[in-house]
């Protein structure tokens, strides 16, 4: 009987170790938008277009237990994931090419060699094509990560002149496409450009969106229906900004702007894992997304960017969006509301201050279909507010937000305790009511979390103070 016992424990590993390394590459219903883009340098006329490979029911080739691979609805070849192998039977008829050829390999290591194939810089990996197999190339793994749970392989083809790295995520394939492998440079003059635009599970969620694979535990702070953005134009009108609640834009919840009632240029704001990101020219479902990147709140000083300044919607001609470069010249906390917000300065050909779950203090949307506010510097963020939540308001800095310096103390309030950052040296008293001090503090560089008195009292009113400067602040219930 023990022995039996220990047998199907044995067994129930290998199951359980079976079943987990199981991805969507083995899930029926899971679907990639893969995005072909392409434009002529002597001719500005433009393809875009998206098309779908999806995996449907199980086939038995052999002993092996595939899934139908359907490329825009269209059975072209079957699906397997194996030991973290993801190989692809094709059932076009093709001379000289394999009964399967490996796509992806997860099992390998930072610096193993993995046998792949070029693929024809003219059809970008579409796997209806099949008679390009005969083309080998060894790819070098560069490097390993993971991110949200999921293994990121980058390879490279090393010893060949046009290489470029590619990424493998487990589970989603190649930002480059359903299978991105190694692309041949285009040599007809044409721009080309294939990518995932993003991947769907089995119950229809997104996986991954915009280049990032999504983190399921992510809530975006910054996109809340009604939150509002009262801005004072150049004119000293007052522009109110606010968004509704969110829609499913292109498989993605996106949130309607309004500027009065108006739906602002058809625009739309949506949040990837923290990337903020504005979507206009909404009118139309056959133009090309006219989305460009709005913000970010992890950059760091020194860090160089480029926003986009001009973004044109046109029917039938590409113009390509215009960028100008940004340096991330400054990055430090702010106290505001009650809260500690990360602000960024960016220093260009007009200067940018950012501030975390606010956005810019000068005008929201920079981008517009008719291009960029180079006047953005004389627009002003005055109050940005959810219903009576008040989140950033210009008067509590008469003298300007941007000459408060990082070494100003900074706190938050979560779970009965107060968080306290660059405080070294101040005292912290906490007085009730009456004005009588209930507890103080010397604070040292190693003490940012303390604890909350508790008081028969609700209301407490703290305090800072270091010589002259004094920081003051209510703590209404305890703890909150």
């Amino acid at each position: 009987m023990r022995n039996i016992t220990i047998l199907l424990l044995i067994l129930s590993c290998v199951f359980a170790g079976h079943i987990q390394a199981q991805t969507e590459f083995s899930k029926t219903g899971t679907q990639w938008k893969v995005n072909r883009f392409c434009y002529g340098i002597w001719n500005d006329t433009y393809i875009n277009d998206d098309y779908f490979y999806e995996l449907g029911t199980d086939t038995l080739l052999g002993d092996k237990n595939c899934k139908k691979l359907y490329l825009d609805k269209v059975l072209v070849g079957a699906f397997l994931e194996e030991d973290r192998k993801v190989w692809y039977y094709p059932f076009q008829e093709y001379v000289n090419i394999p009964d399967r050829v490996l796509l992806y390999d997860f099992s390998k290591e930072k610096g193993d060699k993995i046998e792949s194939y070029k693929i024809p810089w003219n059809i970008g990996g579409n796997l209806s094509y099949c008679d390009f197999f005969d083309e080998p190339i060894t790819l070098t793994v560069e490097d390993v990560y993971y991110e949200c749970g999921r293994k990121i392989m980058v390879v490279s083809a090393l010893a060949d002149y046009y290489c470029r790295e590619d990424a493998w995520i487990e589970g989603i394939g190649s930002p480059s496409g359903f299978w991105g492998a190694y692309e041949v440079a285009a040599t007809d003059g044409v721009n080309r450009n294939t990518s995932l635009a993003q991947v769907f599970a089995s119950d229809k969620s997104v996986l991954y969106y915009k280049g990032q694979v999504i983190n399921p535990d992510y809530q975006s702070t910054f996109l809340r229906p009604g939150k509002t953005w009262e801005i004072q134009t150049p004119s000293n009108s007052i522009d109110k900004i606010s968004i509704g609640e969110p829609r499913m834009i292109n498989g993605y919840p996106s949130y309607p702007v309004y500027k009065g009632t108006y739906h602002y240029d058809g625009g739309y704001l949506y949040d990837v894992n923290g990337t903020i990101y504005w979507l206009f020219g909404g009118y139309y479902d056959d133009l090309l997304d006219c989305d460009q990147y709005l913000y970010s709140f992890d950059f760091s000083e020194v860090d160089r960017i480029y926003l986009c300044v001009s973004h044109n919607v046109n029917m039938v001609y590409y113009v390509p969006p215009t960028y100008e470069p940004y340096t991330v010249t400054r990055t430090d906390r702010i106290q505001c509301m009650g809260k500690s917000l990360k602000r960024i300065v960016l220093e260009g050909k007009i200067k940018h201050v950012w501030l975390e779950d606010v956005g810019s203090l000068n005008l929201l949307l920079y981008l517009e279909g008719s291009g960029y506010h180079w006047d953005a510097s004389e627009y002003k963020l005055l109050r940005c507010y959810v219903g009576d939540e008040v989140i950033y308001d210009s008067t509590d800095f008469p003298d300007g937000i941007e000459g408060i310096g990082a070494s100003v103390p900074t706190y938050s309030i979560a779970d009965g305790k107060l968080m306290v950052h660059n405080a070294s040296g101040y005292r912290l008293s906490f007085y009730n009511l009456s004005g009588v001090e209930v507890y103080s503090q010397i604070l040292s560089e190693t003490t940012e979390t303390v604890p909350l008195p508790a008081f028969s009292t609700t209301i407490l009113i703290g305090k800072l103070q270091k010589g002259d400067a004094v920081i003051s602040f209510k703590i209404g219930e305890i703890g909150k």
